[in-house]
């Protein structure tokens, strides 16, 4: 990859994980910076250095879901950028796995798992914001029942919602795994829980 690819790439993912409007699948990465752009910018060395990264899209992404307003600068000059890209490496490699373990936390009644009462978030939201399950987890979940619109609908206004939403919104494209198996191991669990 070239600094200008890297600078590209940079570009187009910072305005998709921060614009509401932006889709970097949609525009296929591409953004409209051009080359004669790029050379006169003062801060060319960052986007050498990114160029190198063995996995500069999958490193931006576990970043820009942390910050979405990430500086390159600190990006790749920050050891916690790199541990916080195998983390999120790491997760991607078991995520079958991680659901697993985040279904074991959730409530035995699989519906009330997404239940809004009297404007509260819902038990799977709760468990997100308490680190007690994934933010894949979630993004799966939401797709698999089809619930941002009951969420947004009875969580309007509600602004930890709305970041959340966004987050959702912006970082589910890119999880990458089998529906009909993460489908199968929900159904599989809850009804194995109702014959306990």
């Amino acid at each position: 990859m070239t600094p200008f690819e890297a600078f590209s790439m940079y570009i187009a993912l910072k305005n998709h994980f921060t614009q509401k409007r932006f889709d970097y699948l949609k525009y296929n990465g591409k953004s409209r910076m051009t080359q004669k752009s790029f050379e006169k910018r003062k801060d060319k060395i960052f986007f050498q250095k990114l160029a190198k990264h063995e996995d500069v899209q999958g490193f931006l992404i576990a970043n820009f879901i942390k910050n979405p307003k990430s500086w390159i600068k600190e990006l790749v000059y920050s050891e916690e950028s790199e541990r916080e890209y195998r983390s999120w490496l790491k997760k991607q490699q078991s995520l079958t796995y991680l659901f697993n373990q985040d279904l074991s936390k959730l409530d035995d009644d699989f519906n009330q798992n997404l239940k809004i009462e009297q404007n509260q978030h819902p038990i799977v939201l709760k468990l997100y914001l308490g680190n007690k399950i994934s933010l894949e987890t979630l993004c799966i979940l939401i797709k698999m029942t089809k619930t941002e619109k009951y969420f947004n609908n009875n969580l309007k206004d509600e602004p930890i919602w709305e970041e959340i939403e966004l987050k959702i919104k912006k970082y589910t494209p890119f999880i990458q795994y089998n529906e009909e198996k993460l489908k199968k191991i929900v159904l599989d669990y809850f009804k194995w829980l109702c014959y306990i």
